[in-house]
């Protein structure tokens, strides 16, 4: 969808990205996570740290970390970056 956007709205000076956010440690997450864990995995204490295992970074981002990439892509540093998905999701396997 960014693709197609930028390249319609590229042409008026109208950059179009997305970011794709990894697993965030956040309250919602944690309570909301348990509902979408494998029943087989059900009773694990630290779900935060089971997840992170999943990362290159073996953990879970911090919001703050999440917010940074919306920052950087509001700002004048990406002002020639168009079309393009931000992973921010820790090098997820």
């Amino acid at each position: 969808m960014v693709l197609n956007l930028s390249a319609e709205l590229g042409t008026r000076g109208i950059t179009v990205n997305a970011i794709a956010p990894g697993g965030t440690d956040t309250d919602m997450a944690a309570e909301s996570a348990p509902r979408y864990v494998h029943p087989g995995l059900a009773g694990t204490q630290d779900l935060a740290r089971l997840l992170g295992t999943l990362t290159a970074l073996r953990r879970l981002a911090r919001p703050e970390e999440v917010a940074a990439g919306y920052a950087f892509l509001a700002s004048d540093d990406a002002a020639y970056m168009t079309g393009r998905t931000l992973r921010l999701d820790g090098g997820t396997f």
